[in-house]
């Protein structure tokens, strides 16, 4: 059947149903509720589930089997109605009943947030012109004798267990040996240099995908739902929790020591959550532009990693996890190297 359906869009991507639903589906409706109250009724002097349907009224009252019977009908024609209006809800509709009574159609409107439309920019070109921008600023990646100097003077203190320079083991072939197997210091700070090229290059890396991040976002409008942002807060959050809980504090501690509310954090993390909320549904409409997809095998094997340190995760969300990282990953490799 087709819903008769009026359709408001709101502010922050949330759109406001008005539904007009037969009288027919109320009368249909009550007759289960009140074989349901029927059933779950005991009343003296009758056997569960035979009283008579006037006494069944009486101890329940009308109003609450019309509640019933709007339940029941919501129950089954809302994701119907979803479906005909081609809707992506996101989070849970506020639904409230705006006509309840036999004989006339129910009526009702439900308030919820959907996915934002997203007008993709050009984000090849996007993603090109930065990476030219900032391979004009690079300088040849290179270690110097300085930095190599550091860290090895890093190692020593790590050996020595406390900073006391005149305590420190001697810089030599043997303490080469120790610092790692290797056969001698050169050996060691060969490998100390390559290391801090690879830094350096992670680093380059790194911030060219912020840069092209930031640039995305400044070339795509969308109207974020709130749903989203808190989204995005709560798992920042739940996040810094465990961390502090893994350093061996408790999160109470951290906040007096730092002198602020949990609220006074969830602000902080405002922004930045709303950036990464952004950057996540931009990210989702390239993988869907270039037909992008997770590797089957590397999302299984990963998504049983994650079940193994996690085993009171559900399997669903692990999934979505997982799958959300490794999509990130490919699209954020397509960016970079265009």
């Amino acid at each position: 059947m087709k819903y008769e359906v009026k359709i408001k869009k709101l502010e922050k991507s949330e759109v406001e149903l008005e539904v007009f639903l037969p009288a027919d589906f109320l009368n249909s409706a009550r007759k289960k509720a009140l074989e349901m109250f029927t059933l779950s009724l005991e009343i003296p002097g009758f056997r569960k589930g035979h009283t008579p349907e006037n006494m069944v009224i009486e101890k329940v009252g009308e109003t609450k089997i019309l509640e019933e019977s709007a339940d029941l009908i919501l129950r089954e024609h809302f994701p119907k109605i979803i479906e005909q209006e081609k809707l992506d809800i996101i989070g849970r509709p506020k639904i409230s009943i705006t006509k309840l009574a036999l004989g006339n159609p129910l009526e009702f409107k439900a308030v919820f947030a959907v996915l934002p439309e997203i007008e993709l920019s050009d984000y090849r070109a996007i993603a090109k012109e930065v990476g030219e921008k900032e391979k004009s600023k690079e300088e040849k990646i290179e270690a110097n004798e300085k930095e190599i100097d550091e860290v090895l003077l890093q190692i020593r203190k790590n050996k020595a267990h406390f900073d006391k320079t005149e305590n420190l083991p001697e810089l030599n072939d043997e303490f080469a040996k120790l610092a790692g197997n290797f056969k001698n210091l050169d050996e060691l700070k060969e490998k100390v240099k390559q290391n801090i090229i690879e830094e350096k290059k992670i680093k380059n890396i790194e911030k060219k995908r912020a840069s092209i991040m930031e640039e995305l976002l400044k070339n795509t409008k969308i109207d974020l739902p709130e749903i989203l942002i808190e989204s995005e807060i709560e798992k920042s959050l739940a996040q810094m929790k465990d961390d502090i809980v893994r350093m061996g504090s408790k999160f109470e501690d951290y906040l007096t020591h730092i002198k602020k509310t949990e609220e006074d954090l969830k602000k902080d993390l405002r922004e930045g959550s709303e950036k990464k909320a952004k950057v996540q549904l931009i990210f989702n409409k390239i993988a869907e532009a270039e037909k992008i997809e997770p590797n089957k095998e590397i999302l299984e094997n990963e998504v049983k990693e994650v079940l193994k340190h996690y085993p009171e995760a559900s399997e669903t969300n692990a999934r979505i996890y997982v799958s959300t990282i490794l999509l990130n990953s490919e699209v954020l490799r397509l960016l970079e190297n265009l």
